[in-house]
């Protein structure tokens, strides 16, 4: 899954000047930093400030890092705030660039004056939490089916089906979601909903489902980035 760079048509050059920073995105960085080169040459410092998903956050302070070694006069940062909250960031000109694993829709391209680009490839990988037992399968399709609520129980016959060497427990699957407004339940719902129609009707593609299973406390997530 690729996550997306987003940055403003309109507003990058006249924001380069005095404005605390944020990060640095690889292929939008040559572009902003063109944008900024003619207006800034007579300042010690250009301060860049980006927002938006997480999942890359590690990465992108890796690149703010190497990059600041070779050009110390350009300063980037990168706030993990969330997809959703990004793409609002950029939009009303809070930030320079965002970041974020859901695509943009057109209104929010035209009314944002956005564009986005591919700039990270990402993995979600489903994890789940049953003592001594490793090495369990679980389809798309099954998937789909406990965060839709229709299998409840580690020993469903479903699950049974895909692990028959394997003695599953008679306890009922505890669920564990993501906020809403996150990148990562956009890819997630994307992944669910081509592998269930029923999950695609009633559910979707979003980065803000409604599960129809609710949140548990105290118990390891469904899935993790890598």
């Amino acid at each position: 899954m690729n996550l997306l760079g987003m940055f403003s048509t309109s507003s990058i050059a006249p924001r380069c000047s005095s404005r605390p920073s944020l990060s640095h995105i690889s292929l939008l960085s040559v572009l902003i930093l063109g944008l900024c080169n003619s207006s800034t040459e007579a300042q010690d410092a250009v301060v860049l400030v980006g927002s938006g998903s997480s999942v890359p956050a590690p990465l992108y302070n890796r690149w703010t890092q190497d990059y600041g070694k070779r050009n110390p006069k350009i300063q980037m940062r990168y706030v993990p705030i969330g997809t959703s909250e990004g793409i609002k960031e950029i939009s009303r000109g809070a930030s320079d660039f965002g970041a974020g694993e859901s695509q943009l829709t057109e209104k929010e391209k035209k009314e944002g004056g956005l564009i986005e680009l591919p700039v990270v490839l990402i993995g979600i990988v489903p994890i789940y939490n049953l003592p001594d037992i490793q090495g369990l399968r679980l389809s798309g399709e099954v998937l789909a089916g406990i965060f839709l609520g229709d299998v409840k129980m580690w020993n469903a016959p479903q699950i049974a089906k895909l692990n028959p060497n394997i003695a599953l427990p008679n306890l009922p699957i505890r669920v564990v979601n993501r906020p809403a407004g996150k990148g990562s339940n956009y890819v997630f719902t994307e992944f669910l909903s081509k592998a269930s129609s029923k999950f695609r009707s009633q559910i979707g593609v979003t980065p803000s489902p409604k599960w129809p299973v609710a949140n548990q406390r105290n118990v390891v997530p469904i899935w993790q980035t890598r």
